[in-house]
């Protein structure tokens, strides 16, 4: 069942010298998922970048079954591993979102932790 989704992608900073490339990757990043977006797969990628310019992320909203089809490609793999050569602390992570993926977390965890008697 495809669930509502976002693609979240962070680092802090880039490796010093890298800097270029750095930039290079993250433009190639934006294409990637710009084409997918025109394409009405996903949303457009929306940038973040803190006010000191040390770190940044970028989240892709879609349904969970596209974002991973889209990440489990060869493309975004080499995207990946050249940004990892290039930034400090890379992660990119598929989070679930909306309400109704949030009450669904919320009602597993309490269930979870009554099991456990946690609660």
């Amino acid at each position: 069942m495809a669930r509502d989704a976002a693609l979240v992608t962070s680092w802090n900073g880039t490796i010093p010298g890298r800097e270029g490339k750095a930039l290079e990757g993250f433009t190639d990043f934006l294409t990637y998922f710009g084409k997918l977006a025109a394409d009405g797969k996903v949303q457009e990628a929306e940038p973040f970048f803190s006010t000191d310019g040390s770190t940044g992320f970028a989240i892709v909203r879609g349904k969970s079954d596209v974002l991973q089809e889209a990440t489990e490609t060869e493309e975004f793999e080499k995207l990946l591993t050249k940004a990892q050569l290039t930034v400090k602390d890379l992660r990119s992570q598929v989070y679930y979102t909306g309400d109704e993926e949030v009450q669904r977390a919320i009602r597993l965890y309490a269930e979870s932790a009554h099991e456990l008697g946690y609660l």
